[in-house]
């Protein structure tokens, strides 16, 4: 009898061991089926991320190209009837890939109402009157002014919420920081995000690739119709090399003579004319403001495969002078189907 039970308490120590042993095994092939698939994952991003970059130096190449072809033809400018402002489709390693540029300085530089600006006071009277003309709500100038103004009491407000944040003082880096601007909904951003930028706040607009609404708010005494009427002198049908001479600035004195603008401007000098109505207008009609060149694009990048579609966003600068070009932001939170509608405001065919 007292054989029986240790062989019965062995019986169990054994099957309590097979049974830990099983265990345990089951364990250490759970994980390894876990480290498989999360390598093979960090492989299969790895290797999407690698095809992103490869999309954005097709890009960068093509700027270059671009700008190697305007100094040695000693036409130094670019517009919207150039090639690189079209989609641009290839096959990259069996994804289908296509990539999208905008001229980030044909758009309005919000940057430009920082206090540190020497035109801040014209950039907010500017910016009130693209958000009117937009239909959105013109308190977001103010309070953008607000928050780059150092010490502001307004930034209490953000402070007291949940969470809470303040303001850095400093230009935004990348446009989607408007989000934080008390007043800016989400859905007020999506009509607004294809006319405006965040660059370094001297950047000028390049007029060839710029908007109506943009020019138009420029200045009070401008119509949305005038402004049309200019941009559209920048558009052409027949996009590429063949029309760019055609249809195109090619200097800032060139816009400066269009009887429309000279009238403005004329006027704006004359307080004689209308002594008050000049005494309030915060236009300022200055060349400095204005480029016909450009060296800030954003380039999105499209990479689609038969089990996904992911895009990147690369804001590129380009230095025509030393022929420097590099990547200052990217941004893998965007959606392919950003693409209409940040790309609808420059196209060759008319805005």
């Amino acid at each position: 009898m007292h054989f029986n039970k240790q062989s019965g308490v062995a019986l169990i120590t054994v099957l309590f061991i097979f049974a830990l042993v099983s265990m345990l095994a089951v364990s250490i092939q759970t994980q390894q089926e876990q480290a498989f698939r999360q390598a093979t994952s960090t492989l299969e991003n790895t290797s999407t991320f690698i095809t992103l970059l490869s999309i954005e130096d097709i890009a960068k190449a093509g700027l270059m190209f671009d700008n190697k072809r305007d100094k040695d033809a000693n036409e130094l400018w670019d517009t919207a009837s150039e090639l690189w402002n079209q989609p641009f489709p290839l096959t990259l390693g069996g994804a289908q890939v296509a990539i999208y540029i905008r001229d980030l300085q044909g758009l309005f530089n919000v940057n430009s109402l920082h206090p540190k600006h020497p035109q801040h006071n014209e950039a907010k009277a500017r910016f009130v009157r693209l958000l009117s003309d937009l239909g959105l709500d013109t308190s977001v100038a103010n309070n953008l002014t607000e928050w780059f103004t150092a010490d502001s009491s307004f930034n209490y407000e953000y402070e007291s919420l949940t969470p809470g944040y303040t303001s850095p003082e400093i230009e935004f880096s990348h446009i989607s920081e408007l989000m934080l601007i008390k007043g800016m909904s989400a859905t007020d951003f999506r009509i607004l995000e294809p006319y405006v930028t965040a660059l370094p706040m001297a950047t000028p607009l390049n007029i060839n690739t710029s908007n109506p609404f943009v020019l138009s708010a420029w200045d009070a005494k401008l119509s949305l119709e005038q402004s049309t009427q200019i941009i559209n002198k920048t558009r052409s049908n027949a996009c590429g090399p063949a029309g760019r001479n055609d249809f195109v600035f090619k200097a800032v004195d060139d816009l400066f003579e269009e009887p429309t603008i000279k009238e403005l401007i004329t006027a704006a000098n004359n307080p004689a004319d209308d002594q008050e109505d000049n005494a309030n207008n915060s236009n300022i009609w200055d060349k400095s403001d204005f480029d016909v060149k450009t060296k800030y694009f954003s380039v999105i990048s499209i990479l689609k495969t038969d089990t996904k579609e992911i895009a990147l966003e690369s804001i590129i600068k380009r230095d025509p002078e030393t022929d420097f070009i590099g990547t200052i932001y990217r941004d893998l939170s965007r959606q392919p189907s950003d693409v209409n509608r940040l790309v609808k405001t420059m196209n060759c065919a008319g805005a």
